[in-house]
């Protein structure tokens, strides 16, 4: 019997099945990191949307200035390289600006659940190490109640309210900030969002690079206890996630015009790893949906962005297809080509009625944190079996082995 080290790569039985224009490797892959695209991205098409939020939009030109700005201020806060800096927050513009000038920083990214129990938070804080923390108003209270048992030394306190439109905000600020938790006083040390950028203006981010090679970000993952450890993820292992998703998705996926829609977390690997490094990459803005608990807001923004590329989870899925909304012919559904679906098994029904509805497409597909969103999907255009998450992306190998030893490659047919 082969160990697995006697495999031969080219041997894969599943390269036979990719659709057509899917190589086999992607490699070499580019030496750059997700920053190097950016500055690309607003060099070339400053004014192009790189995020929507609500009605709002923040151009590439915006959000390397914005980030360039942070990272300034995060500097003159003291950060050095190698430090880390969680990320509480949900999928607001505020997410995306703190993680890309935590990297100019030249700091690592400690995305994690602002819903956390206390217990979860300080478990994060102190499996992270992380020296400061954006965190959400409502959440502020929450992470001082256990700072004191962190390394945390200061807050960067943000509000959903910032980045809204200007009518928007203004009906915020008066019917909705002070009832949801998001007016608060700030403890001595700490910090406004805006306020860091804005101190951020006369100061310039390193001009050191980032190595592909550094520590980009530490995720939380529950592997198989269900305990969440901090998961280490490299620069280059973002920019290699995203060419072989841009790979996989080439057929479905147009460059700069296509808008993929995100209402999954942006603290786990799928969307930060995944869909943040497509989105540059491929140049494709991202609309962000803070709270996807509430379908009517789901459905609401696909029929205002009317997105091509639509990140989704099976009950998420089951519940836009079941809402009245849909059911009342209230959604422009025709948009959607692309549906990429994970973290539980996909229904057949489920995914004929989507495909039915929409006209696109949808990929299941599996990944884990650990290998840093290493890939496992059905074909865009090949034949997608139901209950099966598919074939390994470009570069990425899958064996099962003998469960005793876990070494030794099983045949075909035999469970391991």
């Amino acid at each position: 019997m082969p160990t697995v080290t006697d495999i031969p790569w080219a041997e894969a039985a599943w390269l036979r099945n990719y659709d057509d224009g899917v190589p086999r490797t992607l490699a070499p892959y580019p030496g750059l990191t997700l920053l190097d695209y950016l500055r690309q991205n607003a060099a070339q098409w400053p004014d192009r949307p790189a995020l929507f939020f609500k009605g709002a939009t923040i151009s590439y030109d915006r959000l390397e200035r914005e980030s360039d700005r942070f990272a300034a201020g995060l500097i003159h806060l003291g950060i050095e390289k190698g430090d880390r800096i969680a990320i509480a927050l949900p999928n607001i513009p505020q997410f995306i600006i703190a993680e890309v000038g935590i990297w100019k920083a030249q700091g690592i990214a400690c995305p994690l659940n602002p819903t956390y129990t206390d217990r979860e938070l300080e478990d994060a804080f102190n499996a992270t190490g992380a020296r400061m923390a954006v965190v959400l108003n409502r959440f502020y209270d929450r992470v001082r109640a256990v700072q004191a048992r962190t390394k945390i030394e200061r807050l960067i306190a943000t509000g959903i309210k910032d980045y809204l439109p200007l009518k928007l905000r203004i009906g915020y600020t008066l019917m909705r900030e002070k009832k949801e938790g998001e007016r608060i006083a700030l403890a001595p040390g700490d910090i406004r969002f805006k306020a860091l950028i804005d101190q951020g203006r006369s100061g310039e981010h390193r001009s050191a690079s980032v190595d592909p090679d550094d520590p980009a970000v530490i995720l939380m993952s529950g592997g198989t206890t269900g305990t969440p450890k901090g998961v280490t993820g490299s620069h280059r292992g973002m920019v290699t996630a995203g060419h072989q998703l841009r790979a996989w998705l080439h057929s479905a996926m147009h460059e700069w015009t296509d808008t993929i829609m995100l209402p999954l977390p942006l603290f786990h690997t799928y969307a930060n790893t995944g869909v943040q490094s497509l989105a540059l990459i491929n140049h494709n803005p991202v609309s962000l949906t803070p709270n996807p608990r509430e379908p009517k807001e789901v459905l609401e923004e696909i029929n205002a962005v009317k997105p091509a590329f639509i990140c989704a989870v099976p009950t998420l899925l089951n519940a836009l297809l079941s809402h009245s909304m849909t059911k009342n012919g209230q959604v422009k559904w025709s948009s959607v080509k692309l549906c990429f679906s994970g973290a539980a098994a996909l229904m057949t029904e489920t995914r004929k009625r989507f495909e039915e509805l929409t006209g696109g497409v949808i990929v299941e597909g599996y990944s884990l944190t650990e290998a840093q969103m290493a890939v496992v999907a059905n074909p865009v255009a090949g034949i997608k079996k139901s209950g099966s998450v598919g074939m390994p992306l470009p570069d990425v190998e899958v064996r099962v082995i003998d469960a005793e030893v876990g070494i030794t490659r099983l045949a075909r047919g035999e469970t391991g």
